[in-house]
């Protein structure tokens, strides 16, 4: 009797890129520790207890992942409609000040607070987002540069703001008043930091994915970005899609903001970010712009955040080297697809 033959399961030249990216920088990253004087049979159980050994460390991942998430869902919203969003820093800091408005405008104003928190942190983000899509629509004006240079502008707002109008009286410290408990997201698992915006970030994940493959609008969306002329051709308003995109892009990227500050911080504070737009970007495209895959990618970025303060307070090593394997992979993955772009080969479609 012939014996049957074996099915293999074909795996994507994309997904292979990328995992032996992520592996590459793992062995890197052991390679410094090693370096370091660090025995890899100590930093490895510290490694692992601190990003996933009990409740508390995988919420600090789950917290840590978050605001990446939220700015990578916001970044491949926008380049599936065909704008290059490189604003999520900026749209995360506007949505970080957004949240704190209806405090300021109201004050304690009881449950009531949160909801209009977290709204207003969406629609914060998305207006930031809108000025580049209009300046594209009306001038032409390249959107790269635009949303780049918006970040900055965003970021030396929020300063003006800590040290000026929003800084309590009587304090030397460049940071708003503390929100006060309607306007703090609840905390879901007690002695931990898990908090609900971690929730809300996984269930937009898989709104994102559903709406994007699932919905003529995903379809539209899609269709916008890979042929503006085709949609026009087809009576659809191209430009209506442009600013939809990048107002879901912003108002994304405004939430990542909002629960930093209502879930984390609990307050405005200068410098609060330290590059989250930049990195949720990176996850966007580490992901190959699928929603459900920036959920592992930015979960991996939350497990090397956490890791790496476990070894700093338990080995001395430096915090930076979460930076480095963060960074390691998107130079492996940018180094490889150049080479597979000059081949003819792009690694991702952006239809897909």
């Amino acid at each position: 009797m012939a014996a049957a033959p074996v099915t293999r399961i074909a795996i994507p030249p994309a997904v292979k890129i990328t995992l032996g990216a992520f592996a590459g920088s793992l062995l890197l990253g052991l390679a410094i520790i090693a370096l370091l004087g660090v025995s890899l049979s100590r930093a490895l159980p510290v490694a692992l207890d601190g990003a996933f050994g009990d409740a508390r460390a995988l919420a600090d991942t789950l917290v840590f992942m978050t605001p990446r998430l939220l700015v990578a869902l916001g970044a491949l919203v926008a380049i599936r409609g065909g704008m290059f969003n490189l604003g999520g820093e900026g749209q995360l800091q506007m949505g970080a000040i957004g949240a704190m408005l209806p405090f300021l405008a109201f004050g304690d104003i009881g449950p009531a607070l949160m909801p209009l928190a977290i709204l207003s942190g969406a629609l914060c983000g998305a207006i930031w987002a809108l000025v580049p899509a209009l300046l594209k629509l009306w001038r032409g004006a390249d959107e790269i540069i635009s949303t780049l240079l918006m970040n900055f502008i965003a970021i030396y707002v929020l300063k003006y703001l800590v040290q000026g109008p929003m800084r309590p009286e009587g304090s030397n410290f460049n940071m708003s008043a503390q929100l006060p408990d309607g306007g703090i997201l609840p905390v879901l698992l007690p002695g931990t930091r898990l908090h609900l915006g971690v929730v809300l970030a996984l269930a937009i994940a898989v709104a994102t994915w559903f709406v994007l493959r699932h919905t003529a609008f995903g379809l539209r969306l899609r269709a916008s970005g890979q042929s503006p002329r085709f949609v026009r051709l087809q009576g659809q308003p191209a430009g209506r899609m442009i600013l939809s995109s990048m107002a879901i892009s912003g108002a994304i990227g405004g939430l990542a903001g909002a629960f930093e500050v209502m879930g984390v911080q609990y307050r405005l504070i200068d410098g609060f970010s330290s590059g989250l737009g930049f990195e949720g970007l990176a996850v966007a495209f580490l992901a190959g712009l699928d929603p459900l895959g920036s959920v592992l990618v930015s979960l991996y970025f939350g497990a090397i955040n956490s890791a790496a303060l476990a070894l700093q307070s338990t080995l001395s090593i430096p915090a930076a080297l979460a930076e480095i394997l963060s960074g390691l992979p998107i130079v492996i993955l940018a180094v490889v697809s150049g080479i597979y772009l000059l081949k003819g080969r792009p690694v991702w479609n952006s239809t897909q």
